[in-house]
C-alpha cells in the first residue's frame, strides 16, 4: 500500500456504475485511486434484496453507513438493524451478512479497508451483464478470491 497519490473529487453522479441482480453499487473512490489505501462503494438495495449472505472477510475491514432506509445486519451476535443515519463497523474475521427486508430501496456507503474488495462487485457486474447465473456457489468462488469465505 502507498499513499494516496492524489486528491480524489466525488461529484455527484461520479463514479463506476455496477449493474447486479440484488442492486445498483456504484464505486465512488476505487483501490486504484487511493493507492489501495481504501475504496468507497455507494450501494442501492432493492426492496427485500440480500445484499450479502453471511461472510468472514480475512484480508479487510469493512464500514457501513446506511443512508436511507433500512439494512438489515445479520452477525454472529445477533440481528441489527440499522436505520438512515445507523452505522455498523465490522473487523476482519467477524461474520456478517446484510439485506433490506423492507418494501423500500435502502442505499448505503460502505469503506474497505485496504482496498480491494470493489473488484468482486466488478466480477459479479461482468457475470451478470455475460449471462451467467448469479448462483451462491458463482458469488462464494468469487469472495474467494478476495479472501473471503461463507459462514457458517
Amino acid at each position: 500500500m502507498t499513499a494516496f497519490p492524489e486528491i480524489v473529487p466525488g461529484r455527484p453522479g461520479d463514479g463506476e456504475v455496477l449493474n447486479l441482480p440484488f442492486g445498483v453499487f456504484t464505486v465512488r473512490i476505487s483501490g486504484e485511486q487511493t493507492g489501495g489505501a481504501l475504496s468507497v462503494v455507494e450501494s442501492i438495495l432493492a426492496p427485500g434484496a440480500l445484499g450479502a449472505a453471511p461472510h468472514i472477510h480475512h484480508a479487510h475491514e469493512e464500514y457501513f453507513l446506511v443512508t436511507s432506509g433500512e439494512v438489515t445486519f445479520d452477525t454472529a451476535d445477533g440481528v441489527l438493524t440499522m436505520e438512515a443515519g445507523g452505522s455498523v463497523s465490522v473487523p476482519r474475521g467477524r461474520p456478517h451478512g446484510y439485506r433490506n427486508a423492507t418494501s423500500a430501496p435502502a442505499t448505503l456507503t460502505t469503506i474497505f479497508t485496504p482496498a480491494g474488495y470493489e473488484n468482486y462487485f466488478r466480477e459479479i457486474a461482468a457475470e451478470a451483464a455475460a449471462g451467467t447465473p448469479i448462483t451462491p456457489e458463482l458469488l462464494n468462488d468469487l469472495r474467494a478470491k478476495q479472501q473471503t469465505t461463507p459462514w457458517p
